[in-house]
């Protein structure tokens, strides 16, 4: 399967959940992707992306964060019945357990899109790159996020400080871990 979609064309999806698919982004999503992570609500919870980020910028960083079939790599997420409109994001770092991170936008929250791309997304990673562990980490004032990791069987592995482009200040963070015996046991 080909995974570099051309510019305008919805990339197949890696990932299907009962209601998402998690798909390489397009240069089409350039402007959703900028939209969300711009977002007041969103950008002070991420780490790189400033309120002024372009579209151009976002067109650059989807080529240079698809899948390739190795770690990192950033995917998009989209409802099943409407995969050319980008709702979120989920990433990878590299390393012995790599950081996972993820976002859905504003408008496509609390209806639970966040945790069924996580499920999706962390099966995906274990079964394809069979890493000991996954780690997180969450700034203090991200309250759904923390949620999130908790329900998937994230477990609390320390605290620190952290920054974000979109916040004047380093911010409290809460780590987390999860590994893959843990997130087996809880998936049956």
């Amino acid at each position: 399967m080909d995974l570099s979609a051309q510019d305008g064309q919805v990339s197949a999806a890696l990932v299907r959940t009962k209601r998402l698919v998690l798909r390489n982004m397009v240069a089409a999503d350039a402007e959703a992707l900028c939209r969300i992570v711009t977002h007041p609500e969103v950008g002070p919870m991420l780490l790189r992306f400033p309120p002024d980020w372009t579209p151009g910028a976002a067109r650059e960083f989807i080529h240079e964060t698809r899948f390739r079939d190795m770690l990192p790599f950033r995917l998009g997420v989209a409802w099943a019945d409407a995969p050319a409109r980008l709702i979120g994001s989920v990433g990878v770092h590299v390393g012995d357990e790599p950081d996972i991170f993820y976002f859905i936008g504003p408008a496509d929250a609390g209806r639970g899109a966040g945790r069924e791309a996580m499920v999706g997304f962390l099966s995906f990673l274990f079964a394809r790159f069979q890493p000991v562990a996954l780690r997180a980490d969450v700034f203090d004032d991200n309250p759904a996020s923390k949620k999130i990791l908790s329900a998937l069987g994230f477990e609390p592995a320390g605290r620190g400080m952290g920054r974000s482009a979109a916040r004047l200040e380093p911010a409290p963070i809460s780590l987390y871990r999860l590994s893959k015996a843990r997130f087996e046991s809880l998936s049956r």
